[in-house]
């Protein structure tokens, strides 16, 4: 048998990281002596630490990890595998975003310190009654626009007549990309409540006033057109009067620069004074 020491040398991983494998039962040592607490491998181990290190380096997390090694069916370990080289794509086509604007700060085409905040123009208008698609789910922000495809489709499956761009409200108290809680919706000719499913629902927005702005560019910004609203709503004497929510009109599906999305966010509002 190897002490930690020595097998940490082996398989080229610390012992401390050793340590936290046999706390995570991914890699548990053969024997512990138990008046001093030492840890021994044997041999027949380097495979198995071999086989974490090099899934360590494919980028899975340590319970990806723990279900690919109580993995024996071939199917869905390469599921799994496609679904990490998915992630890896996705990622690295953001680095190669993040490197293409690095490199327009070098050449001087954009400021590194962004100056004063974009204006925005603020307009208040009445929202009539409107029948919507609905589905609320918790995703990760990434995946967005696949959920929104989903829902056109499925709006195709039962012809449901689309009448528009679709919309988001974030319900989330903070920013959780990974795991949002977002509810999707996209306006419709006609549809009745018993065509909805256990996944989705179709519901009557009530007629309300609105105050509303556009967002030209990228998401990463959008938080101005956020603060515009609620310093105009706070100024001029209105109360929010239910979510805000985002109708993207032109975004991702028309394959232009991020610098073309045209978002207009929209708050529902209330004046008592007025009422």
């Amino acid at each position: 048998m190897y002490t930690i020491s020595r097998f940490s040398q082996l398989c080229k991983m610390s012992a401390r990281m050793l340590r936290h494998y046999d706390k995570e039962e991914l890699l548990k040592p053969v024997h512990v002596d138990t008046t001093n607490g030492y840890r021994y491998y044997e041999k027949s181990q380097l495979e198995m630490a071999l086989r974490i290190k090099k899934l360590k380096e494919y980028r899975f997390s340590l319970p990806e990890i723990r279900t690919i090694l109580q993995t024996s069916d071939r199917e869905s370990l390469t599921g799994l595998i496609h679904s990490k080289i998915h992630e890896l794509s996705h990622e690295m086509n953001r680095y190669k975003q993040i490197i293409a604007e690095m490199q327009e700060m070098i050449e001087d085409k954009v400021n590194f310190i962004p100056g004063e905040r974009r204006s925005y123009d603020i307009l208040l208008g009445m929202r009539n009654e409107i029948r919507i698609l609905s589905q609320r789910v918790k995703m990760n922000m990434d995946n967005m626009d696949k959920y929104i495809d989903s829902l056109y489709e499925k709006a195709e499956e039962s012809t449901i007549h689309l009448l528009g761009v679709p919309s988001a409200i974030f319900f989330d108290e903070e920013y959780t990309p990974d795991h949002s809680d977002i509810e999707l919706m996209i306006p419709i000719v006609q549809g009745n409540d018993e065509d909805a499913s256990c996944d989705w629902e179709i519901k009557t927005l009530p007629k309300k006033f609105i105050a509303t702005t556009l967002h030209i560019g990228s998401y990463d910004y959008i938080g101005y057109a956020h603060m515009a609203l609620e310093e105009w709503i706070e100024s001029n004497g209105y109360d929010l009067d239910g979510s805000p929510y985002e109708t993207y009109l032109k975004g991702s599906e028309c394959d232009c620069p991020v610098e073309e999305y045209v978002t207009q966010v929209c708050f529902p509002v209330i004046n008592e004074a007025r009422q």
